[in-house]
């Protein structure tokens, strides 16, 4: 019976940790966007300018 409350505590732990993770580790300004790195420009990820967060 412990071992399942475990398993199943660690399954929660797990999940709740794994649902805040975030995409983007920069910082964002106040319309939730950013200009892109040099490093990500050579990378062909982005272009400019771009936001990560829908505006309201």
């Amino acid at each position: 019976m412990k071992k399942v409350v475990i398993v199943i505590l660690s399954l929660v732990v797990l999940i709740g940790v794994s649902s805040s993770a975030y995409a983007h580790s920069g910082r964002l300004d106040k319309n939730g966007g950013h200009n892109c790195s040099a490093k990500s420009k050579q990378k062909g990820l982005c272009t400019g300018y771009h936001y990560h967060k829908k505006k309201k």
